[in-house]
């Protein structure tokens, strides 16, 4: 039975809720507008009650402590989280990336919406394709991986023993943004393959026949030929989005032993 009337007990929670929060609001779906703040702050709670018996019951900080201590924790709990989270959003937003990339290239970079769920302007396209990455990443419980993750901390590194390396964070921040531009290439290539040979055979066609208005068949080849494309890989981006979001979060996973008091 926890006993919420020692501040001790208060502070440790507060500070395990700091670090389970942080992944939580970080986490694209779950962290985006759409998703109600009291439900992010339930979900924080009931994960931070999940690792309760790893939360310890002697006071991390101790008698003589001040509130500099106190706030030097809160930051360090909440680079945890946070850093948790941002790798996932960054992973989705390479995702993400593949989808601008291909709609431009189709036609879509003229028009596009204001999302509010995303807090962005994105083609018609790339809206389309971020529908489909949601329920994917939800269909496939990827959002468990890294709630899994944030678990595994409070195991590997105690509450309020942080020990944060700039040095092994910086490089898995840029092995992961790294990716994101690797992984945006990987599920963009057969669409913007396709329609490199689209626009070369329109090239063709425009030497072969100068009566004929290319400029005006290019867009609906462009769109149709983009689109059979698309719709044909669909059935590999699952497998695809699994194998992308295992690796970060083992690439996360090594940095966050670096972490570990010595």
């Amino acid at each position: 039975m926890i006993n919420f009337n020692d501040v001790d007990t208060i502070i440790n929670h507060g500070l395990a809720f700091l670090r389970v929060g942080g992944m939580v609001f970080a986490l694209p779906i779950l962290g985006d507008a759409p998703t109600p703040l009291p439900a992010r702050i339930l979900l924080s709670a009931a994960l931070t009650a999940a690792v309760s018996h790893a939360i310890p019951a002697a006071p991390v900080i101790g008698q003589n402590a001040d509130v500099l201590l106190l706030a030097t924790m809160v930051v360090k709990e909440l680079v945890i989280g946070v850093a948790i989270g941002y790798l996932a959003r960054v992973s989705f937003d390479g995702l993400l990336m593949a989808a601008s990339i291909t709609g431009y290239q189709m036609g879509f970079g003229t028009a596009s919406l204001f999302l509010p769920d995303a807090g962005a302007q994105m083609d018609t396209f790339t809206s389309f394709h971020r529908v489909i990455l949601m329920t994917i990443f939800l269909m496939l419980n990827l959002h468990h991986l890294f709630i899994d993750a944030i678990m595994t901390t409070f195991n590997m590194i105690p509450l309020g023993k942080v020990a944060i390396a700039i040095a092994p964070l910086s490089s898995t921040i840029f092995q992961v943004t790294a990716n994101l531009f690797r992984i945006a290439l990987q599920l963009g290539a057969p669409v913007l393959i396709a329609l490199m040979f689209t626009q070369a055979a329109l090239g063709l066609v425009a030497r072969a026949v100068p009566q004929l208005n290319v400029f005006v068949l290019s867009f609906p080849a462009s769109f149709t030929i983009g689109m059979i494309v698309y719709i044909a890989t669909l059935p590999f981006f699952p497998e695809w989005m699994g194998a992308h979001y295992t690796g970060t979060r083992d690439i996360f996973m090594t940095a966050i032993k670096s972490m570990r008091p010595g």
